[in-house]
């Protein structure tokens, strides 16, 4: 049994109306202010770039972990953005690829239908001529055809549905 996935496009494609699991404007608002609160801690460290070792160390140190958060910020609003468009293109490839499944699985059950078609020619063909005595064929102005019975053969080998024929 297929189970279908089903994409919400409503939060996916706006995520301020995102807010069932917590991704409303007011992330948004945060995730920028730690980004400019970042730049602030930059400036302010640079400011103390004349910082004797132990003093300095204990900023890089504060810096590293500031660092970390801005980074995750970042990635969720960046992140996003780029998961939004992979889910998309995912989604497109998919319709064209049932497109394709579709048009493929016509033209097979068209072809099979003309190999049926054919193949019940061929067995007709050949009953009617093993119907036939040679001298009702050289009446009827028909040359004997060995060549109908190995295609009626091959038909009823590629079409079992043809042995009722």
């Amino acid at each position: 049994m297929k189970e279908k996935s089903i994409v919400n496009t409503e939060t996916t494609e706006n995520p301020e109306k995102n807010t069932k699991d917590g991704f409303g404007l007011i992330t948004y608002v945060i995730a920028i202010g730690v980004l400019i609160a970042y730049g602030f801690f930059i400036h302010f460290l640079t400011g103390r770039a004349g910082a004797e070792e132990p003093e300095w160390s204990r900023l890089i140190y504060l810096f590293s972990g500031v660092e970390a958060i801005v980074f995750a910020a970042a990635g969720f609003l960046f992140g996003r953005e780029v998961n939004r468009k992979r889910a998309k293109n995912a989604e497109e490839e998919k319709k064209q690829a049932d497109k394709e499944k579709e048009v493929a699985k016509k033209q097979m059950f068209d072809e099979k239908k003309k190999g049926l078609m054919l193949g019940a020619m061929a067995i007709q063909e050949e009953k009617t001529m093993a119907a036939m005595t040679p001298e009702n064929m050289v009446l009827e102005g028909m040359a004997p055809k060995p060549a109908i019975a190995s295609i009626a053969k091959a038909a009823r080998n590629m079409y079992p549905e043809l042995e009722d024929l």
